[in-house]
């Protein structure tokens, strides 16, 4: 896997997905140079440990005691973090993303810090980091302060290729950094975490809209559907990008089949409306890419020094990329909804017309796929409830100095979590319709009355054909009952992995 190398300028989604996955990484030579020369002119101002008055009431002890006294008690009485741990993943992100805005060379840091941060991440220790307990508006402290307690070997717990260690065990044979009080503060001031999960959200949601539209393919084919609703001219006159630009994509998926074209009656939303309510969910994914991937370059952290002179400004504030996030969650509930309104039509006899309900002919005696359908629905229940909007509250924090706090890493939970949700929702369309593709196929229908009518094969268009083989590799025809689970869970996997977003010219990121 190749390395990945920080900036502070140029770390992408798609990086952070790389790293979160394994890929060593490096800081670039230009960064070291820039840091150096940053905490030389920090040094020189004469700020190194001591924070100033207007920071003060954030470290929690007296100035009268020693620095390192100082470091200690600030970073111990941070590490405040409840519930379930970060997943491994989620936690290398966190540190990467952490010291790429130190890498980009205004926190006075020296370069050494972020390096001891990144040969973390080469080794392996990942610390044990609780998932909740920041509102994201000094940064996310909590999470990150269990961070910096294992890197300075002031205890904690991290996992090293998978077996849980004291902290400073785990630390063993890595550099020993004494970090100066601004160091510390820079370590934990910022929103890292909901910036870091924020971004692997986004590389996530990519792969799981390019699989919808794989998905949607398919279940046109299914329900004969009326490919008008793909017609350029129409997308093109009302002028959203994303809905054009699915539609052309769908075009493409389409092509050469004889069970989607024109001239049809009209479908009902779900199919006739998807590509505006993917294309609006891909206008939203790329605005908040844009919004991820200006914070995971920017500077987010104070005080921050500038031609020598120190400016205490709000860059630590987690709004902008909140908000973003929150955007992203009703967007993708709308892509789990209607795909899931797509199930049930083709699990509904009367709605598909000539097929069987639930997708088999002896639906009499089973249950087919009924409780696919049933199992999409809590999912898409469940994203409505996660979509609410966290950056609507605040609960002021820091004895009223925080009075007004974005909770960032609560839309950053809830928003992986709808990511999570919609992949088993694609997974579920993608597993029905293969089913319902295979009656397609073999020229079956049914009557009102359910008997069957054989007719003729049907060649499907190649791209729908493709589909319907990936699903298959891993889910064989359903002809009785069995137990749904697995074959849920092994087309979830190859959507996780990307097998379903199509032609690729390199290796699909990790998940």
């Amino acid at each position: 896997m190749s390395a990945v190398y920080i900036d502070g300028a140029s770390l992408s989604a798609r990086k952070v997905a790389a790293v979160a996955g394994g890929a060593p990484v490096r800081l670039a030579s230009s960064a070291r140079e820039a840091m150096r020369a940053n905490h030389d002119a920090w040094r020189r101002h004469g700020t190194a440990d001591i924070l100033g008055d207007k920071e003060t009431w954030l470290i929690g002890a007296s100035t009268a005691a020693s620095p390192r006294e100082r470091v200690r008690g600030f970073v111990l009485s941070h590490c405040a973090g409840v519930g379930p741990p970060l997943a491994e993943p989620e936690v290398r992100a966190l540190m990467l993303c952490r010291a790429n805005v130190l890498a980009a060379a205004c926190s006075g840091v020296r370069p050494e810090l972020v390096e001891l941060l990144l040969a973390m991440l080469n080794k392996g220790v990942h610390p044990v980091v609780p998932a909740k307990g920041s509102v994201g508006a000094a940064g996310d402290l909590a999470p990150l302060a269990h961070v910096a307690q294992v890197a300075l070997r002031m205890g904690g717990r991290a996992t090293v290729r998978g077996e849980a260690l004291d902290g400073v065990v785990a630390m063993q044979g890595l550099p020993e950094v004494k970090a100066a009080s601004k160091e510390t503060l820079s370590l934990i001031n910022g929103a890292s975490l909901t910036v870091a999960c924020g971004a692997l959200a986004v590389h996530r949601a990519e792969r799981l809209l390019r699989s919808a539209e794989r998905a949607l393919a398919q279940t046109m084919a299914v329900v004969l559907a009326d490919a008008d609703c793909l017609d350029a001219r129409a997308m093109a006159s009302r002028r959203h990008p994303g809905a054009c630009a699915v539609a052309e994509r769908m075009r493409a998926l389409i092509e050469g089949s004889a069970l989607v074209h024109r001239g049809r009656s009209a479908d009902a939303f779900s199919i006739r409306c998807a590509p505006a309510v993917l294309g609006a969910a891909w206008d939203a994914l790329d605005y908040v890419r844009g919004v991820v991937e200006h914070e995971l370059n920017g500077a987010c952290d104070n005080p921050l020094l500038f031609d020598g002179e120190v400016i205490e400004a709000g860059n630590f504030h987690g709004a902008p990329v909140a908000l973003a996030l929150d955007h992203l969650k009703v967007a993708l509930t709308q892509v789990a909804s209607i795909a899931e309104r797509r199930v049930f039509r083709m699990t509904y006899g009367r709605l598909t017309g000539n097929l069987p309900s639930f997708l088999l002919e002896s639906s009499g005696v089973d249950s087919g796929f009924m409780l696919a359908q049933y199992t999409a629905a809590s999912l898409v229940s469940e994203c409505k409830g996660l979509a609410h909007p966290a950056s609507v509250d605040s609960i002021p924090t820091g004895q009223h100095h925080e009075d007004h706090v974005p909770m960032g890493p609560a839309a950053a939970r809830g928003l992986l979590a709808i990511v999570e949700n919609l992949a088993e929702v694609l997974a579920i369309e993608l597993l029905v319709g293969a089913q319902g593709l295979d009656f397609r196929l073999e020229g079956t229908s049914f009557s009102p009355k359910g008997e069957k009518i054989t007719g003729q094969p049907v060649a499907p268009a190649s791209a729908i054909q493709e589909i319907q083989e990936t699903v298959r590799a891993v889910s064989p025809r359903w002809t009785a009952d069995r137990v749904l689970h697995r074959d849920l869970e092994a087309v979830a996997r190859r959507v996780r992995a990307g097998d379903f977003e199509g032609p690729r010219t390199e290796p699909a990121a990790p998940w």
